[in-house]
């Protein structure tokens, strides 16, 4: 019999932040949120201590999960391929389809964020994800936002408790679906798509006042030598700019956020046990990718370090081990194949990844962010930052082949890369979990350096592309435009 499927999923959700990951290598410890329904979550189910996104950005991270492609199959590469005039050169099908297809009811609530053309859902309601949804309620001056010169979106605020949380408009479908569930034929495949910690981050008060900013690092972190690429990112987004307690303050407010983030799952799993469908439903916990929160001045996602390129990943069903923390390295796009094994059903042939319950090996994890285009943005919501050259801002490529991550620039200025802008990256994870030093000039890395380049090359060169990516403007953007403060 087809199991059921309760697939929550947040969005710019750091791994680190989560209790339950605290003590994993490359872990801080000072961004760790309470927790404790995630955490119980874990408890009973399997945690991915490796888990990487295949693009550190929401719509062609969401697009490569769905569909079980990576981004050089779909020709989506950054936010840009959700606006609307965007020409996607394919429309793959995604696995909710797959399920459908298999007599599954689909539904997803709340953050969507696909490209044009896909319908990946029987039913979407995406109502409570918005990012404009907080000013309207309240007027920006109530929010005492904090906004970076570059996102430009609320790194840190507040929301007044006497008003209706907005995002909770998510939940409470959530739980209108489920308790009406029972009632349909078949299986069901439900995504609770959550905004949160993503930008506005402007939790509730009563969650706010259980962090205090003095208890955070701010501006206050290890330095190390990172690629061009991501010092030019800080400096564009404007994280270096904000003060001392600015930073502290964004810093407490996002684990408020996750705070808050946590009750929700707390009420939909409440929920699932309360209707009876506890015992013999998937519960899966994922995210799009993570968040920086200061480091080397770092904000948002967009690198492919490693607070924002690591997601989390917990997988609770019947027969699986409760309790267990799988260390192999494993990718977001690797959902589909999964999903489909411990429903019962043959995934798509087209799908890409492995199914992670059946004895996947350990095996090099890919990512891939930016169009790379002439005229291209560093920051495509504030429309800032390019390189020093006057080329447009790059396509960044990642490997991470066993202990090693390896990135570097592939395309700018809609060709090749030039030589001279390729910013290598190489890191040894095992001794430098955190991922702060650049090794790619060290001569006894050269031949390391020389294959991962020709990989990354190579992959560049097959990718699929656009025939063309539309120049900024609100009407483009649509709904997921940045909040006006």
């Amino acid at each position: 019999m087809a199991r059921n499927i309760l697939w929550i999923m947040a969005d710019e959700l750091r791994a680190s932040s989560l209790g339950c990951y605290a003590g994993d290598a490359g872990s801080p410890g000072w961004d760790r949120a309470a927790t404790p329904h995630i955490d119980a979550l874990a408890a009973g189910g399997v945690r991915f201590s490796r888990h990487w996104c295949n693009s550190p950005a929401c719509v062609p991270s969401r697009c490569s999960m769905l569909t079980a492609q990576p981004p050089e199959r779909t020709g989506i590469y950054s936010n840009e391929g959700a606006w609307k005039s965007y020409p996607v050169p394919r429309i793959a099908r995604t696995f909710p389809e797959h399920f459908a297809d298999m007599g599954y009811r689909t539904a997803n609530i709340g953050k969507a964020h696909l490209p044009s053309g896909y319908a990946a859902w029987q039913d979407s309601d995406t109502r409570g994800s918005g990012m404009n949804i907080f000013a309207q309620a309240v007027g920006s001056e109530a929010l005492q936002a904090i906004v970076p010169r570059g996102i430009p979106s609320p790194v840190g605020g507040r929301f007044p408790d006497d008003v209706a949380y907005p995002p909770e408009a998510v939940t409470d479908a959530a739980l209108r679906w489920l308790n009406a569930a029972p009632a349909r034929d078949g299986p069901f495949l439900l995504r609770v798509s959550y905004l949160q910690p993503h930008t506005p981050v402007l939790p509730p008060d009563s969650y706010r006042a259980r962090y205090h900013a003095a208890d955070f690092p701010g501006h206050d972190l290890p330095a190390g030598t990172p690629s061009r690429y991501e010092t030019l990112f800080a400096e564009a987004v404007g994280g270096p700019e904000l003060s001392q307690a600015q930073m502290q303050q964004a810093q407490a407010d996002y684990a408020a956020l996750v705070t808050w983030l946590d009750d929700q799952v707390g009420r939909l799993i409440g929920a699932l046990d309360e209707a009876g469908l506890g015992s013999d439903t998937v519960v899966v916990l994922n995210a799009d990718h993570g968040a920086s929160l200061g480091e080397g001045g770092l904000l948002a996602k967009v690198v492919h370090a490693p607070q924002s390129q690591r997601i989390p990943l917990i997988v609770r069903a019947p027969g699986l081990p409760a309790g267990t923390v799988r260390n192999d390295a494993s990718e977001a796009l690797d959902l589909a194949r999964t999903l489909s094994g411990l429903a019962g059903i043959a995934p798509d042939p087209e799908f890409a990844g492995c199914d992670l319950f059946d004895d996947p090996p350990e095996r090099d994890v890919f990512s891939v962010i930016g169009q790379g285009h002439a005229g291209a943005a560093a920051s495509s919501a504030a429309q800032v930052g390019g390189w020093p050259d006057g080329r447009g801002w790059p396509r960044r490529a990642c490997i991470r082949s066993g202990r090693w991550r390896f990135d570097m620039n592939v395309r700018q200025d809609g060709g090749h890369v030039l030589a001279e802008n390729e910013d290598p990256f190489l890191c040894d994870t095992a001794a430098d979990p955190f991922e702060r030093y650049n090794l790619a000039a060290d001569p006894a890395h050269a031949a390391r350096v020389a294959r991962f380049r020709g990989i990354l090359l190579d992959r560049a060169a097959g990718a699929l592309e656009p025939a063309f990516v539309p120049a900024f403007s609100a009407e483009e953007v649509g709904e997921f435009a940045p909040p006006k403060m």
